[in-house]
């Protein structure tokens, strides 16, 4: 065979690997996944019981290409939260799964709140 070697000099002697030197791969538990969910409960939550939530993201102005400024808000926050989800549900490193956490979650959810008042704010600088 073409790059064999015998056990004889220059040959390499592998140990085998105890299972107690293996140390596992981090994965997120179901902790970590629930608060990456936070802003999407948090997002149905609001549009079904907080009936003073959703009229200001359909109004116009202010409008990006005819589509309210509230939707187009609210869909750059669920992905931006939806991209954090996923590489906490995927990422194999706890400190990577942090700062998903802390850049994409953590700020969606306050953002959702104060979406309403966001487009109200910018309706009454714009008279």
């Amino acid at each position: 065979m073409i790059g064999a070697r015998s056990t004889g000099e220059g040959a390499v002697k592998m140990q085998p690997v105890q299972a107690s030197q293996i140390k596992p791969l981090w994965r997120a538990d179901s902790a970590w996944r629930t608060l990456s969910l936070i802003p999407f409960g948090e997002a149905l939550l609001l549009a079904v019981f907080a009936r003073s939530y959703l009229p200001p993201l359909f109004s116009e102005p202010p409008d990006i290409v005819g589509i309210p400024f509230g939707i187009v808000l609210e869909a750059i926050i669920l992905a931006w939260a939806a991209l954090g989800a996923r590489v906490i549900w995927t990422t194999k490193s706890q400190a990577m799964a942090t700062i998903a956490l802390v850049t994409t979650t953590a700020p969606a959810v306050p953002l959702l709140l104060l979406t309403p008042a966001i487009i109200l704010i910018m309706q009454n600088l714009a008279v």
